[in-house]
């Protein structure tokens, strides 16, 4: 097997746990909306998943735009006939300032990457969502030395898993596909969506991830712990 040249990582629950920090945030939001509105904070925060969801139905999923919570909680606020200015920013402001303070590094991920840099190979971030928001992950992680680029769904006009992100982002950095690794956590997504592409899919999955999503299936490769260095190493030579 060819050596790849270049690796994708996912960003969101493969770089970090976004369950975790987007569960403190959510929570922020909810209090947020129980202390100025008088609202209780369950229903804030499920209000603005219903929100998210007639967004998709709206645009469709194959628009970045579909991941701004600024139009997630404008909203719930006109829903609720409160008032657009200042909230909808000071409620966007609060749930992504929430979510950055509490990052941390998927245990073992800045020493995996490290190591593939040292051996040669190419990195890229390439993830959904809208530029500055990734952007800022990046270097709140402290890895954006690691990486060459970063690829949004933004910038490439299309979602993952659609086939032609993939391509974008082969094109990008220069490469065949199948000379492309790509890893994420989501299997449709991440492994499927690549596949489809020609590139090979690595899903990163965690006992945690396993439990919040649903498990690997049989016979793909799978990275559970960034810190088993020689295993991860393996998945990547083939």
């Amino acid at each position: 097997m060819k050596k790849a040249e270049a690796i994708f990582f996912d960003l969101d629950n493969t770089l970090y746990s976004y369950d975790h920090t987007s569960e403190l945030a959510d929570r922020a939001i909810g209090e947020y909306g129980r202390m100025q509105f008088g609202i209780p904070a369950e229903q804030i925060i499920r209000e603005t998943y219903e929100s998210m969801n007639e967004i998709i139905d709206r645009m469709g999923e194959s628009d970045a735009a579909v991941h701004d919570r600024l139009l997630r909680f404008k909203n719930v606020l006109v829903k609720h006939h409160l008032p657009v200015f200042p909230h909808a920013r000071e409620m966007y402001e609060l749930y992504w300032g929430t979510l950055l303070e509490n990052m941390t590094q998927e245990p073992g991920a800045f020493a995996f990457l490290t190591e593939l840099k040292k051996r040669g190979y190419r990195l890229y971030c390439a993830t959904n969502m809208t530029s500055r928001i990734q952007y800022m992950k990046i270097q709140k992680l402290g890895m954006g030395s690691l990486f060459t680029d970063i690829i949004t769904s933004e910038e490439a006009c299309a979602e993952k898993p659609q086939k032609a992100f993939f391509l974008y982002c082969a094109g990008v950095v220069g490469e065949k596909p199948e000379d492309c690794i790509f890893i994420g956590d989501n299997y449709r997504l991440d492994v499927l969506g690549s596949e489809s592409a020609g590139m090979r899919g690595i899903h990163y999955q965690t006992e945690d991830l396993a439990q919040r999503h649903r498990k690997a299936d049989p016979g793909v490769p799978v990275i559970t712990d960034y810190r088993d260095l020689d295993r991860c190493m393996a998945l990547i030579t083939g």
